[in-house]
């Protein structure tokens, strides 16, 4: 039997079909790429067809393994590969499934490598760490190709082979490019992590704990610009403060440590550089046609140092402070008003007491703002 009668005995083609050409195309674009029949109908049934090109040329080729066959072979036990892959954020591979590539034993090598050095509960976090990160460009590479490409099709009213086409083009710059755009930029960063390292003390303070001015800032009624716009309005309006923010922080040496919603946080080696890059978002924010406002926390002190993030007290009173600033109103402790009073060009207003949720004494906070230029 030639493959159109295979395919036609799984369901995957009707010959009688209007679209029956089209699909017979696609089936064999797929099949190229390595599809089995298996893969075909589950693909079908799970109405992806056309998205099983890309995910064909992202696996790659063989050979493949199961967790016992690398267990064999010595690579890492079952319960280590367990381990690895939920660290990374990754459902678990069954043990006697065959979905593991060579890649993938490099990896697991690296890992074991690193364990020795590190220690193993040590290199679980950075691997959560890494996952974390790695699974928000995953999604913003999906909204790529969702917002530009798929959507071009859409409106095109393109065949499911060209879907396919074009999911399987987009995951080749996927496996092609992307490593490397992400290998020389990481070390970039990895550049400027050593510089913050040093500048909150290094290893005179402990690996635990770096001196740094930590900020918040936070959108201003944002709930009520959520129900008021439309959802493109929305979507440009906070695309525009993330990009926003990313580009200010990274010029004052600082780094975006997360997005919470319509909350940025972000670290500063300087407490004149947290104010800046407050100050310049709060401007962005007031000019911006969508936007409502925007309000700041900062504070100066010792920060628990996390896989990437940062905690304790002072990062604490900074979170509390923005909810206590004023739209448009950067709120700041003493210990990073004392370093910025003497910083050319920003100016300190007159200090309030607040009561802050977790505090049992009043704390005082001070505005601070960008000095106006003179006549």
């Amino acid at each position: 039997m030639d493959e159109a009668g295979v395919w036609q005995g799984l369901g995957l083609y009707d010959p009688g079909a209007p679209d029956a050409e089209e699909r017979l195309a696609l089936l064999r674009f797929l099949c190229d790429l390595g599809a089995t029949d298996t893969e075909l109908v589950e693909a079908q049934r799970l109405g992806r067809l056309a998205a099983l090109g890309g995910a064909l040329v992202r696996r790659g080729s063989g050979p493949w393994f199961t967790p016992e066959e690398l267990a064999e072979r010595g690579v890492a036990d079952v319960d280590t590969v367990r381990r690895i892959w939920q660290a990374a954020g990754l459902p678990p591979v069954p043990a006697e499934s065959r979905e593991l590539s060579s890649r993938d034993v490099g990896a697991l090598e690296a890992f074991v490598a690193a364990s020795t050095v590190f220690g193993e509960d040590e290199v679980l976090q950075f691997t959560r760490a890494v996952g974390a990160a790695l699974a928000a460009v995953a999604d913003a590479s999906q909204a790529l190709f969702g917002l530009t490409v798929a959507g071009d099709l859409s409106a095109a009213g393109a065949s499911d082979l060209e879907y396919a086409q074009a999911f399987a083009e987009g995951s080749q710059m996927l496996v092609d490019v992307v490593p490397d755009v992400m290998s020389t930029l990481f070390l970039h960063h990895v550049d400027h992590a050593v510089d913050r390292y040093l500048a909150g003390g290094g290893d005179e303070v402990g690996a635990r704990v770096t001196y740094l001015a930590i900020g918040f800032v936070d959108l201003v009624e944002s709930t009520a610009m959520v129900h008021d716009l439309p959802a493109d309005d929305i979507a440009d309006a906070l695309t525009a403060f993330e990009h926003r923010a990313t580009e200010v922080v990274a010029a004052h040496h600082g780094r975006v440590v997360k997005t919470i919603g319509d909350e940025v946080m972000f670290v500063a080696t300087t407490a004149a550089d947290a104010v800046e890059i407050a100050v310049a978002l709060v401007t962005f924010a007031e000019e911006h046609p969508a936007l409502r406002g925007l309000r700041g926390g900062l504070a100066w002190g010792p920060l628990v140092r996390g896989y990437g993030d940062y905690y304790g007290p002072v990062v604490n009173l900074a979170a509390r402070a923005v909810k206590e600033a004023r739209p448009g109103e950067v709120l700041a402790d003493l210990e990073l008003v004392g370093q910025v009073q003497a910083a050319t060009g920003l100016r300190v207003g007159s200090p309030r007491e607040h009561e802050l949720r977790g505090f049992v004494e009043p704390v005082v906070l001070w505005p601070v703002e960008r000095r106006a230029p003179g006549p």
